[in-house]
């Protein structure tokens, strides 16, 4: 009997270990030990590839600045909608909320207040990172063809050969954001002068409808939508509404030309855009503590400081400092990026619209959506694998930790 449970002793040993393993992966990759001040943060997957290239240094940045203080980031992703309803639940308690826009700021304040009476976010103190407006996307040939340059013109499109992509309202930014531009355009109005009578009105709603009609796919991803709209070629979709840095990214890659000698380009309508503008808000909740509060202020600066403003332009992100916006570093780094060769503009000349504030209006807008949108299509789920959070260096750990159980019951088996 002494024998067969040294294997059991074993199992439970290594599962031990490992679970001391991810501890340690998980200090070394946020920095840190036990006594560091926790910053936890909860931010979109737009942004990931930016922040995992300088959270490394910020534990360093910190105590440098903070003689006797350390501290350790604990990130976690989420989309944008689902990340505030995890807040509203209590599910998620971060000390920061980064969305994708500046849109979801009032909308969550307002669906707090209301629920709880309280204001759980400063509004005039949050403060954009990086910015991507929405754009119109399009193929090359499309758009020399069509020659449209508004978001006025996708209702005239409608009636002849759109086909048209954008995410789902209810479940990702660029696609609430898309119907809010499209409300935009059929009511004539500025997004922040929209009213709820303007949501109720029929004439804007079957404008909606002339244009969702169109529509050949939802998707729940921004990025995912792009990648399929290059697998699909133009003659699948032919408009899509995205985030500018997506059409930097696509070009980059090449994919398109490849595949259909064509390049997915930019189309900044002439009305106006909102912008992805990626803010970041420390919240005013019971959960954050002072200590916490001042490293969040510490992890703000260190994210809009000159040095990381300019590692996000590569990523496709114009600075969202905008102090830094006639500094010639930054300048040079954006002509590298936003050029003609990767179907944008350096230069954007359109209006940037001030983003509507009444929260009861931005509730409604997924109504609206799904009252007018194109009812033929099937849902399509494309969340990427990263979006749940999941760190590589912890998945990995994982995994190693899963092959050496199994190879202790393998070796149990054979003795047996």
């Amino acid at each position: 009997m002494a024998k067969r449970k040294v294997p059991t002793i074993v199992f439970v040993i290594i599962l031990i270990l490992s679970i001391i393993a991810l501890d340690i992966v998980r200090q070394v990759q946020f920095g840190g030990s036990k006594d560091d001040i926790i910053l936890s943060v909860l931010y979109t997957s737009e942004k990931k590839g930016w922040i995992n290239s300088i959270a490394p240094d910020f534990p360093d940045w910190f105590a440098q600045r903070n003689p006797g203080l350390t501290v350790r980031l604990q990130f976690e992703i989420q989309g944008t909608r689902t990340s505030m309803l995890g807040i509203l639940a209590g599910e998620s308690k971060p000390t920061i909320w980064s969305p994708a826009a500046t849109v979801w700021v009032p909308l969550l304040d307002w669906a707090w207040k209301r629920k709880f009476g309280t204001e759980i976010l400063d509004f005039s103190q949050v403060k954009s990172l990086v910015a991507s407006p929405i754009i119109i996307g399009t193929w090359q040939s499309f758009k020399e063809e069509n020659n449209f340059t508004s978001w006025s013109d996708l209702y005239d499109l409608a009636d002849t050969e759109l086909k048209l992509a954008h995410t789902s309202a209810q479940e990702s930014n660029s696609g609430f954001m898309a119907v809010l531009l499209e409300i935009t355009a059929a009511s004539g109005k500025q997004p922040d002068e929209i009213t709820l009578e303007d949501l109720q009105n029929t004439t804007i709603q079957a404008w909606l409808e002339k244009v969702e009609s169109k529509a050949v796919l939802y998707g729940t991803s921004t990025g995912f939508l792009a990648k399929q709209a290059v697998q699909l070629g133009p003659s699948a979709i032919n408009v899509m509404i995205l985030y500018e840095n997506l059409i930097i990214e696509t070009a980059k890659d090449g994919e398109a030309f490849s595949k259909w000698g064509d390049n997915i380009v930019a189309v900044y309508p002439e009305e106006g855009t909102l912008w992805s503008d990626h803010p970041i808000a420390i919240l005013n909740a019971s959960w954050v503590t002072p200590e916490e509060r001042f490293a969040a202020q510490e992890f703000e600066a260190f994210l809009l400081s000159k040095e990381n403003q300019q590692k996000a332009i590569p990523f496709g992100f114009r600075p969202g400092n905008e102090t830094l916006v006639n500094d010639p570093d930054i300048i040079s780094e954006m002509q590298n990026v936003f050029k003609p060769e990767n179907g944008v503009s350096l230069n954007i000349t359109i209006p940037r619209f001030d983003v509507p504030t009444d929260g009861e209006i931005l509730d409604r807008i997924p109504d609206l959506w799904l009252k007018t949108r194109a009812t033929t299509l099937e849902r399509v789920t494309d969340s990427e694998y990263w979006q749940l959070g999941m760190n590589p260096y912890i998945y990995f750990s994982l995994i190693f930790s899963v092959l050496v159980v199994l190879v202790v019951i393998r070796k149990r088996r054979r003795k047996v």
